[in-house]
C-alpha cells in the first residue's frame, strides 16, 4: 500500500505548528488502521486557491502516474475551499483508482455515498470563507470607526510597538517639502526628480516616481492625494473580489455612501491651508492641460534608452530618455538627444528596405500558415463549464439518492442534464472545426504596412505598423561622440527564421 499525506496551511502569518498538527492526526489514523507511514507532500504558506502549489502538483503527478494508492488529508479544505475545485480533485483521483480520506472530516471515497460528503464539505468550506471575509470586514470597520488603522501605512508615519500609528518626523519633513513644491507650481515629475537628486529614498528604499507622488485622487493614494496628511482617514473605498475563472483578485470601487471617514488631528502633518494650496495649484494645472491624445511624434515610446531601457520621448524638440527627464540622473544619467527627422527617416528607410523585403514577406507568410494550422477554437473554457455542469448534476443526483425528492430537485436535474448536453454539443462542433490552410489577404495586409510607412499620412497608423514589425524595441546608443547607432529586432510573430537577426545601422 503506497500512502501519501498532503499538508498545507494558507498564510505566512499562520503557525508552522499547523503542519505538525495535520501530520499527527494523519499518522494516528494510519496506526489505528494498520497503514504504513505516509510519504509527505507539504505546501507551507500557500493559498488553496492556487493551482501552482509545487507539492500539490507533485502529488497529483505521482497519483495520476500510478505511484500512489491512498492519499490522506486532515480535511478536504487542505486541497481547496472551493466547492467546484474540491469536486474536480476528487473525481480526478477516483478516476485514477486512488482512495482519498479526510481523517478529521470523515470523508472516504471508498465508501458509498461519498459524493454527498464531498459536496457538503466543499459547500461548508466555501461558506466558511464567506463568513470569514464578512467577519474580517466587520472587524476592520470597527477599527476604522474607532479611529485605528484598518490597513496600510502611508509614507510619513510609522507604527509603535503597541501597534499605533505616529508621525515619522523625518518623512513628514519630506511630505511638507512635496506639498510646498506642488503649491509653487512644480509638477509631480519635477518633484520626483528633485527628491532623487538629493538621494531621498521612498519608504521602501527605492527611487521616487511621478505616480507615487501624484497618486490617484479617486482612490486617495499617493502623497498629493491622501487626505491622511490633514488628519482625515477614509476607509472602505473599495473591495477585492475573486474572479470566478482566473482566481485572481479584482478591485471594485464602493459607493461613497459606504465610505468610513474619521478625523485624526494627531496624525495631521499639514495644515488645511497647506493642503488647499497644493490642491488648488494642481487643479489649475489640470484645467490648463488638454485631454490626453495619441503622441504627435512617430517614434515616441518606440525608441529605447540603451542605459536604462526606458522609452525615448520628445525632450526639447528632440528624442530623449523619459526616465532621465522624469526622475533625474539618480535613475538615468543619459543626456542623449536625437534629432527627430534624422532618426525617423533612417528608421523608416531601414524597415522598408530590409524588413519589408520579398524574403521577409515569404517568412511572414510561412509563419502565418503555421499559426493557422496550429490555431483553432479552444475547448478549454467549455471543458471547465462542462465540469461545473457535471458537478451540479452529480450533486443533484446525490441528493435524490439520499431521498431528497421534490419538484425543485427534479427541475434542477432536468436543467443540469440539459446544460451538460448543450456543452457537449458545442465541444463536438468545435472539434469538427477545420482551420483554413491559406492566407488569401496576406499580400494585401503586408502591402498596407508598406504603404503606411512609405508615406506617413497618419501618425497613429504608422506607429502601429512600426510596432507590429519591430515590437516597439529600437535601442539608440552613441557608438562614439556624434555617431548614433540604432538596434532593432524584427518581431517574431511577424517574421521568423534564418537571415533576420537583430539589425544594426548607423544614423
Amino acid at each position: 500500500m503506497r500512502v501519501a499525506a498532503y499538508l498545507r496551511y494558507s498564510s505566512d502569518k499562520q503557525s508552522d505548528a499547523s503542519i505538525d498538527d495535520q501530520l499527527r492526526n494523519i499518522r494516528t489514523w494510519c496506526t489505528r488502521n494498520s497503514m504504513p507511514a505516509p510519504a509527505t507532500y507539504c505546501d507551507a504558506a500557500i493559498s488553496g486557491s492556487r493551482d501552482d502549489r509545487p507539492e500539490y502538483a507533485r502529488l497529483i503527478a505521482d497519483a495520476t502516474g500510478g505511484r500512489l494508492d491512498l492519499i490522506l488529508v486532515d480535511d478536504l479544505s487542505r486541497f481547496s475551499r472551493d466547492n467546484v475545485t474540491i469536486g474536480r480533485i476528487v473525481k480526478r483521483l477516483t478516476f485514477a483508482g486512488i482512495r482519498l480520506v479526510g481523517v478529521s472530516d470523515g470523508v472516504d471515497t471508498a465508501r458509498r455515498g461519498h459524493k454527498i460528503d464531498v459536496g457538503l464539505r466543499g459547500l461548508m468550506s466555501e461558506l466558511y470563507l464567506d463568513d470569514l471575509a464578512e467577519k474580517t470586514h466587520r472587524g476592520l470597520s470597527g477599527r476604522a470607526l474607532s479611529g485605528a488603522s484598518a490597513g496600510g501605512l502611508p509614507y510619513g508615519y510609522r507604527v509603535t510597538t503597541v501597534g499605533e500609528r505616529i508621525i515619522d518626523e523625518d518623512q513628514a519633513a519630506v511630505v511638507r517639502r512635496i506639498y510646498t513644491l506642488a503649491a509653487d507650481g512644480f509638477t509631480a515629475r519635477k518633484i520626483a526628480a528633485a527628491l532623487n537628486d538629493d538621494g531621498i529614498p521612498t519608504a521602501r528604499g527605492q527611487t521616487w516616481s511621478m505616480s507615487s507622488i501624484y497618486g490617484d485622487r479617486k482612490r486617495g493614494i499617493g502623497i498629493l492625494a491622501n487626505p491622511i496628511y490633514i488628519g482625515r482617514q477614509i476607509w472602505n473605498r473599495s473591495e477585492w473580489v475573486k474572479h470566478p475563472e482566473t482566481g485572481r483578485r479584482v478591485r471594485r470601487e464602493r459607493p461613497e455612501s459606504e465610505w468610513i471617514i474619521t478625523e485624526h488631528p494627531d496624525l495631521a502633518i499639514l495644515t488645511q491651508d497647506e493642503w488647499d494650496a497644493a490642491q488648488q495649484a494642481m487643479a489649475k494645472r489640470r484645467q490648463g492641460t488638454k485631454l490626453a491624445r495619441p503622441s504627435a511624434h512617430l517614434l515616441s515610446g518606440v525608441l529605447r534608452c540603451d542605459r536604462c531601457g526606458g522609452p525615448l520621448v520628445m525632450v526639447d524638440y528632440r528624442y530623449g530618455c523619459a526616465r532621465a527627464k522624469d526622475k533625474g540622473p539618480a535613475v538615468c544619467s543619459s543626456r542623449l538627444r536625437v534629432p527627430r527627422k534624422k532618426i525617423e527617416d533612417a528608421v523608416l528607410a531601414r524597415i522598408r528596405n530590409d524588413l519589408l523585403s520579398p524574403a521577409a514577406f515569404r517568412e511572414f507568410e510561412r509563419e502565418a500558415r503555421k499559426l493557422l494550422a496550429s490555431e483553432g477554437p479552444n475547448t478549454k473554457a467549455l471543458e471547465r463549464d462542462l465540469r461545473r455542469a457535471e458537478q451540479t448534476r452529480d450533486n443533484v443526483m446525490a441528493a435524490i439518492r439520499a431521498g431528497v425528492i421534490t419538484e425543485s430537485t427534479k427541475a434542477e436535474l432536468i436543467q443540469a442534464e440539459q446544460a451538460v448536453a448543450e456543452i457537449l454539443a458545442d465541444i463536438e462542433a468545435i472539434e469538427a472545426y477545420q482551420p483554413a490552410q491559406m492566407l488569401p489577404r496576406a499580400k494585401e495586409i503586408w502591402r498596407r504596412c508598406v504603404d503606411e510607412l512609405s508615406e506617413v499620412r497618419s501618425i497613429p497608423e504608422a506607429r502601429q505598423a512600426i510596432h507590429d514589425l519591430v515590437g516597439g524595441s529600437i535601442v539608440i546608443r552613441e557608438d562614439q561622440p556624434g555617431v548614433l547607432i540604432a538596434e532593432t529586432k524584427v518581431k517574431r510573430e511577424m517574421v521568423a527564421g534564418a537571415g533576420f537577426e537583430p539589425a544594426t545601422f548607423g544614423l
